[in-house]
């Protein structure tokens, strides 16, 4: 109860004023009473003291109400004022509820676009460096397989040029039945391997054909066929230098790539675990401002209820009070028009 009002309906105190049935009915006995003892005594002053008296009882049960109303419409405009401005701090509040929400939620939608990026990424470097790798793998594999033919080419030429050079040294233009054997083996490996050009087995067929058809027993044409080996040599050894160094640098470069797709793929990892571990921050941060927004709605609904029923109270009481002062006026006018009567009599 506040102010000798609740705070529901807005209504007059007990002892604010006398009910207009009951003033009414005073009103008829305090006309009738004096006139009757009039008659029989005429103390007309007596009765006019006593319709000055309930006058200024019903004078000063007005001042009273009037206080009391004026400290009800007090009432009225402070908690209208609370309620206006806890609506007014209920809408800021929501709105920033609702832009924390709407950010959040544009927030997500870039992080998983970034997640779904990321993942491709990854998949797409991991998926570049298998390939990088099989085909390092094979080329690998050919060079060693290459390299090994080269290596062999280079020995059994090494070893015929031996041959024949230790048989040079000592005057002879000519090799023996045992050293041609062992020469033609040798030069017979060579005719098989890839690495030898069409030209230089060519030369050592004919060569080789040439000691078959021979009559003499001592081939002959020795120092021909050393300057092709040798020329075959200078080959064979220069094809494998470049091969070791196009193995080198192959080996380089695919060190490099794979350095490279693996830091990608790294970085990109970090990323997705920092996106990921973001996209959870901000889904949290979601849940909390709807549950606030959804609670600060509720809020703002029941404030505004509260000052609309406040408002509808204190209207009713204002209307009461006009009402109130409107009927006390009326029988202030009939107790005048009373003690007029009665003082012309």
């Amino acid at each position: 109860q506040v102010f000798g009002f609740s705070a529901g309906r807005p209504h007059q105190c007990p002892n604010a004023r006398l009910s207009t049935s009951l003033l009414n009915a005073m009103r008829t006995m305090m006309i009738i009473a004096p006139l009757a003892v009039a008659s029989a005594a005429n103390p007309v002053s007596k009765v006019l003291q006593l319709l000055s008296k309930l006058q200024g009882q019903i004078v000063k049960e007005g001042e009273v109400e009037q206080q009391q109303y004026e400290k009800f419409v007090e009432w009225c405009q402070d908690n209208a004022k609370d309620l206006q401005h806890e609506l007014t701090n209920s809408a800021g509040h929501k709105e920033d509820l609702k832009a924390t929400v709407e950010k959040a939620n544009a927030d997500i939608e870039v992080d998983e676009s970034s997640i779904d990026d990321l993942s491709k990424e990854i998949a797409e470097a991991e998926s570049d460096l298998e390939q990088a790798s099989q085909v390092r793998k094979s080329q690998h594999a050919d060079w060693t397989e290459r390299d090994a033919e080269l290596a062999e080419t280079i020995d059994t030429l090494e070893r015929a040029l031996s041959i024949m050079k230790r048989e040079m040294a000592k005057g002879l233009m000519q090799l023996d039945k045992h050293a041609m054997g062992r020469v033609t083996a040798a030069l017979t490996v060579l005719l098989d391997a890839s690495s030898i050009e069409t030209a230089s087995k060519a030369k050592l067929s004919a060569f080789m054909q040439t000691q078959m058809d021979d009559d003499d027993e001592s081939p002959k044409g020795l120092g021909a066929v050393v300057e092709v080996l040798n020329d075959m040599l200078d080959k064979a050894e220069s094809q494998r230098s470049d091969a070791t160094k196009a193995e080198t640098e192959s080996t380089h470069n695919f060190a490099l790539l794979r350095q490279s797709l693996q830091h990608k793929a790294k970085s990109a990892n970090k990323n997705l675990r920092d996106t990921k571990h973001h996209l959870a921050s901000v889904k949290e941060v979601l849940a909390t401002a709807e549950g606030d927004l959804n609670d600060a709605e509720k809020d703002h609904s029941a404030d505004a209820s509260t000052l609309q029923s406040l408002q509808t109270d204190c209207m009713v009481k204002a209307s009461d009070h006009e009402t109130s002062v409107a009927e006390r006026s009326e029988e202030l006018k009939a107790l005048a028009a009373a003690k007029k009567v009665i003082e012309d009599k």
